[in-house]
């Protein structure tokens, strides 16, 4: 057993754009530091955020660049209204000296540990990063999507759209994150399968957007050089998040769903679409309601699907629809695929493992 090492109240994290980085580096824990960023991207208002961090009890570390070390305290300020909020980080942790393995308990604030220290996430009870790949273990420790612009925002967050078609993406991923009950990633990812959604009203076929549950998507351009036009890369974008990652979301406009997950849930229709802010039930998609010869029909590879159309998990290189309309709009209603999928499905049933 390697010896282990108490230190008081973790502090900061950072998530990357495509994932999580693994590493750990054990050094000499941070003195007290204040940082004071601003982002005017993610809230709609510019979000001015102050981390105070206080020294640890004991040895700093870095796991999927996360920093742990003294305790937090971090005030949010809406740069406009002046409205503020103060967020306290107070659990604590353990290092493994030996594995590099950190064990995590209390509440604890997620965000950057360099750049805007956004925070995007909570955690309540104990967890684990297990070296040498940090996979989160520990179920107790309960995670919840953050949405700092809420907290100083002049109102809450609006409820899905129940309008026309186009639904570009939602103001507010993270809120849209809490709605979804779906947490951001703070672990290495353990399963990455893909969906396809097709969305049809009266025919005509509704764009899913690309950045779809990305916390401050930014655009980083087409794919490489030589790589084939197809799936994600036909579209000439690639989305990333600057600030977190749902585990289900969008990187293009070609209606690829991800699922890129650091634990081992399902996820629903109902939550991808609550991701994307839009109304789904048993009689609506966004403002389309049966009635007056229209209906409103899901598929799964052709297949209509009965019941609640929310309750529909997502499953590896599966082809859903949503279909709207008159008997017209259900003669021709896609089965399968054929775009180009990003690869084979990991870590699902049945599934290889998708670490090394």
């Amino acid at each position: 057993m390697g010896r282990t090492v108490r230190a008081a109240r973790a502090a900061a994290a950072v998530l990357s754009a495509a994932g999580v980085a693994a590493g750990v580096a054990l050094g000499a824990a941070p003195s007290a530091s204040v940082a004071r960023t601003v982002d005017t991207r993610l809230c709609g208002f510019p979000l001015e955020v102050t981390v105070r961090s206080r020294p640890a009890e004991g040895v700093g570390t870095t796991a999927l660049r996360f920093a742990f070390g003294g305790g937090a305290t971090i005030t949010l300020r809406n740069g406009s209204s002046g409205r503020s909020a103060t967020l306290s980080d107070s659990g604590a942790y353990t290092v493994d000296t030996t594995t590099g393995s950190v064990a995590f308990g209390g509440h604890h604030v997620w965000y950057w540990a360099t750049g805007k220290r956004v925070p995007f996430a909570t955690t309540d009870g104990p967890g684990r990063l297990e070296a040498p790949s940090y996979v989160l273990a520990g179920a107790r420790a309960h995670a919840r999507a953050l949405d700092p612009c809420a907290l100083v925002a002049p109102s809450p967050p609006p409820a899905p759209r129940t309008g026309p078609a186009p639904w570009g993406l939602p103001p507010d991923p993270l809120a849209r994150m809490a709605r979804a009950g779906v947490a951001p990633l703070i672990g290495t990812v353990i399963r990455h399968d893909h969906v396809h959604l097709d969305v049809l009203v009266d025919g005509r076929r509704v764009t899913v957007p690309g950045g779809i549950g990305l916390a401050e998507p930014v655009d980083r351009g087409p794919c490489p050089k030589g790589t084939p036009p197809r799936g994600d890369c036909a579209t000439g974008h690639g989305l990333f998040a600057e600030v977190a990652n749902s585990p289900v979301h969008t990187h293009s406009a070609s209606g690829l769903v991800h699922i890129e997950s650091d634990r081992r849930d399902a996820f629903t229709l109902g939550q991808l679409f609550d991701l994307w802010g839009v109304r789904l039930d048993a009689r609506c998609v966004g403002g389309y309601c049966t009635g007056g010869g229209n209906r409103l029909g899901v598929f799964v590879g052709g297949r209509r699907v009965t019941g609640d159309p929310r309750a529909v998990v997502l499953g590896d290189h599966q082809e859903i629809a949503v279909v709207f309309g008159g008997r017209g709009a259900f003669r021709s209603v896609p089965a399968a695929y054929t775009g180009g999928w990003p690869g084979a499905g990991c870590g699902g049933a049945g599934e290889r493992s998708c670490l090394p």
